[in-house]
């Protein structure tokens, strides 16, 4: 019998057809038959096959991925030689096992018939990858980080420079502050924690907060330039006066810079501890809270005319004080009257007390060489009631330069 090329071609072909589709037939067959009430064949979690496995299979498998996940630690955080560990369990940090099984048993199995096997005879040529992601506590992630900034978070010191009994000075060195963020840090572990990448490892950066006053602001600070005592009597006057001048206390002045002493010292209120005590309002003795602070701005006045700096907004009394000369003494009131000076030095200066309990001291350190080897005096001239007060500059004991600074007119106190 002869047959044509043309037949046999399509014998060929109808025999090739048939073959196919009874491969893809008893394949299909062989595939629904093997992913029975079983995750399909071509899943592999985590790079491991997981095909055929049932779900209780499926879960004692991730069940125990979770846990050797588990055993390393959360996150290791560093900063300089300081080491903080987060554990797993610090966070409740845990593998979502049943979201796993159920995402692996889930693949060929969400369409139709038609689509489930077409589905399942994909994954079994090419394969299919499940990963298991994680859970944690953002509260608990919040508190350990919170503890691990309480760890490194340092407030900022001043520098200090403290007059010893000889009259010598002795400095401690500032210390810069650190401050930690803690929400970009949870922000950027987050990721990993979900998709159980640990351990987490980060070098923590805080952010340093310099202090006002610095070590090279104190550096040049050898003496004392000037300083003034006054007396008080114990009481509730006196405890005004040591409150207000230990508001005082380490106030540094930069070269070409003023200090107020309403914005040092405060008001002057019951709230911030003041008593009163006896005051002078518009000629008159009278009592209110703060009485005696004005002895503390009189006695600095003294104490930084002798220094050599520059008094900027002064006021005089109604009537003259009986704790400085006349002439000499400088008032104050919360948001009406200010004391002002300004240091023309080329150096700060750093103003430290001395409270008896019945005298007031005010010292002005600095730099003694900034007065160029002169020394200061203040003379009055005129009478109690009009005086005129001079600074004089005095060069190996001879006067070079008399400074004119106010002429004040006192009143007479009324008696009541």
């Amino acid at each position: 019998m002869n047959i044509s090329n043309t037949a046999l071609s399509k014998i060929v072909a109808l025999t090739l057809i048939g073959t196919v589709l009874t491969v893809l037939v008893a394949g299909s067959i062989s595939v629904t038959v093997s992913n029975k009430n079983r995750i399909v064949m071509g899943v592999q979690a985590h790079g491991i096959p997981i095909a055929g496995m049932s779900k209780s299979d499926a879960h004692k498998f991730f069940t125990e991925l979770a846990a050797s996940k588990l055993r390393r630690k959360a996150a290791v955080l560093s900063y300089k030689e300081r080491i903080f560990q987060i554990d797993p369990a610090d966070i409740n940090l845990h593998g979502n096992v049943d979201e796993a099984v159920e995402a692996a048993y889930r693949i060929g199995r969400q369409g139709t018939p038609a689509e489930n096997l077409i589905s399942q005879m994909w994954c079994a040529i090419f394969g299919k990858n499940v990963t298991m992601d994680a859970s944690f506590d953002e509260q608990l992630l919040n508190s350990q980080l919170q503890q691990i900034k309480a760890a490194i978070d340092t407030p900022p010191i001043n520098g200090t420079v403290i007059l010893q009994a000889d009259g010598s000075i002795k400095k401690t060195p500032a210390v810069t502050g650190l401050s930690l963020d803690i929400t970009p840090l949870a922000e950027e572990m987050t990721p990993d924690f979900k998709t159980f990448n640990i351990t987490v490892k980060k070098e923590l950066i805080p952010t340093e907060q310099p202090p006002f006053i610095q070590n090279n602001d104190l550096a040049a600070i050898d003496g004392i330039l000037g300083s003034y005592t006054t007396s008080f009597y114990p009481g509730d006057r006196g405890d005004n006066i040591g409150l207000a001048a230990s508001h005082l206390q380490g106030a540094l002045v930069r070269s070409g810079s003023t200090l107020s002493f309403n914005s040092v010292v405060g008001p002057r209120t019951h709230a911030a501890g003041y008593k009163n005590a006896g005051v002078i309002v518009y000629g008159e003795h009278a009592i209110d809270v703060g009485g005696g602070v004005c002895q503390v701005s009189s006695t600095l006045y003294n104490a930084i005319l002798l220094a050599g700096l520059t008094p900027v907004e002064r006021t005089g009394h109604f009537a003259s004080s009986s704790y400085v000369p006349a002439g000499r003494d400088a008032t104050v009131a919360d948001g009406l009257i200010d004391f002002v000076f300004r240091n023309p030095l080329p150096h700060p200066v750093y103003l430290t007390i001395g409270n008896s309990g019945s005298t007031l001291t005010i010292y002005v350190l600095g730099t003694k060489a900034d007065l160029g080897g002169k020394s200061i005096s203040l003379i009055t001239e005129g009478s109690t009631m009009h005086p005129s007060l001079y600074r004089l500059w005095l060069q190996n004991g001879q006067v070079i330069e008399k400074e004119f600074l106010h002429t004040d007119a006192y009143e007479t106190l009324k008696h009541t």
